[in-house]
């Protein structure tokens, strides 16, 4: 039988784990887009049903379509949408990042790993971290196994070539860039509907048209499901969480760059204050969607 080393038999567990928050993510994105459109739907097809009249066909259709959109908001919001499942992505998550980070930790041979015991304490320590989520494997069985290979990363300058600057680039900046373009839409978004609000209601108060002032409740409807929408995605934190932490590895790329100092304990020590700024961030945004007061 093949014998696998421990780095590899590691990297794998954090890959299953990756999958899994994934899998998680896709579902929570699927879900809050879900209920955004029910919520938009709905207060549009019952002001709709008013205005066509609720006794003719239309206007019936229309109310019972407007009653089963409104009615679904609540029941995604608690199932699909609740802290208990937007805690469970994160903790997955978490896993994944933690049991990455000691992956890279070993096999630059940083401490803990720079000892003849490194394959034994990474064990132990990727053990740990795996029993703190054990409650949540079940979310690993349906996702493929991962057959991503170990990273080719054996001292500094291959850590900061193949971990390092893929990170800043593209994780961090695309990341941010990413999240800006969509918070960018959405407040433009809610730029046109305070816009089209103002434009009915102004019309509304100068024509005395009821059918036009029963639409700026609707578009109010409209502007305040956005907000809460951006709101929950929380794009502007990942924008400048995402900015800050990429300033912070490249200044120490950059520091480590300009030193001739290659010596284990260089590299350790480079490597541990990488790991150190990613994990800064990765508390930080899990702080940032586990304290709220109320599930988004």
């Amino acid at each position: 039988m093949e014998r696998v080393d421990t780095a590899t038999v590691v990297w794998r567990e954090h890959r299953r784990w990756s999958r899994a928050a994934g899998a998680v993510k896709r579902s929570i994105v699927f879900w809050r887009g879900a209920a955004l459109a029910a919520g938009v739907c709905g207060a549009v097809l019952a002001t709709a049903a008013v205005q066509v009249g609720p006794g003719s066909p239309v206007g019936r259709v229309m109310a019972v379509l407007s009653a089963v959109a409104l009615a679904v908001v609540p029941v995604v919001r608690v199932s699909r949408l609740g802290r208990d499942r937007v805690e469970a992505w994160t903790r997955v998550r978490a896993t994944s990042e933690a049991l990455k980070a000691q992956v890279y930790l070993h096999l630059a041979g940083a401490q803990p790993y720079d000892g003849p015991d490194r394959d034994q304490r990474l064990r132990a320590v990727a053990g740990t971290i795996e029993d703190d989520v054990a409650d949540l494997a079940g979310l690993t069985l349906t996702v493929a196994d991962a057959d991503t290979p170990l990273p080719a990363v054996r001292d500094g300058d291959s850590y900061a070539a193949r971990r390092l600057r893929p990170q800043i680039d593209d994780y961090y900046r695309s990341g941010a860039l990413r999240h800006q373009r969509r918070l960018t839409r959405f407040r433009t978004a809610e730029f046109v509907v305070a816009a089209l609000g103002a434009v009915l209601g102004a019309v509304a108060a100068t024509t005395g048209a009821g059918g036009v002032g029963a639409w700026v409740a609707v578009v109010t409807v409209v502007g305040a499901s956005l907000t809460a929408h951006v709101s929950a995605a929380r794009y502007e934190h990942l924008v400048v969480s995402y900015l800050a932490t990429a300033r912070q590895l490249r200044a120490l790329l950059q520091e480590w760059e300009t030193t001739t100092d290659r010596t284990p304990a260089a590299v350790g020590a480079f490597v541990r204050a990488a790991e150190d700024a990613i994990a800064r961030e990765n508390q930080s945004w899990l702080a940032a969607w586990t304290h709220d007061d109320e599930p988004r």
